[in-house]
């Protein structure tokens, strides 16, 4: 029964992350808007942005201009149909983490108050760590 529920979990969630990029594909009227194609375009334009960000200076618009050429050629559209669902994608999952917080009443401060001990302890010596490094 837990694995059934782990199984079911999963694809919803997987569903959820790809939900913002079948919409994006959509309205740039995109080839390939299937759960599993903007998964693989996900993934992919993840890559390619964390390889632009590795740019120094103009690492953040090589990293958005890779991302929405990956997008472009796996879901199949033109460059500015990409570039477009690279856009539509960030509003569309800020849109759906809005609506997941109205729907559940989910915060980070409520999370973050139902850790256990241990990764409080946890949390206070990375922030500890953090104020040294930049001393």
């Amino acid at each position: 029964m837990e694995t059934i529920l782990i199984i079911i979990v999963a694809l919803v969630g997987l569903s959820l992350i790809a939900l913002p990029v079948k919409m994006a594909a959509a309205a740039m009227d995109a080839k390939r808007t299937g759960t599993f194609w903007c998964l693989i375009a996900l993934a992919g334009a993840s890559i390619m942005h964390g390889l632009g960000l590795t740019v120094p200076v103009f690492g953040t618009i090589i990293a958005f201009i890779l991302s929405a050429i990956v997008f472009a050629a796996i879901l199949g559209t033109g460059f500015f149909g990409g570039i477009g669902i690279a856009i539509l994608h960030i509003i569309f999952s800020a849109l759906l983490a809005g609506v997941i917080v109205l729907l559940f009443g989910v915060s980070l401060a409520g999370l973050l108050s139902e850790l256990p001990a241990g990764l409080h302890q946890l949390e206070s010596l990375m922030a500890l760590v953090a104020s040294f490094s930049f001393c």
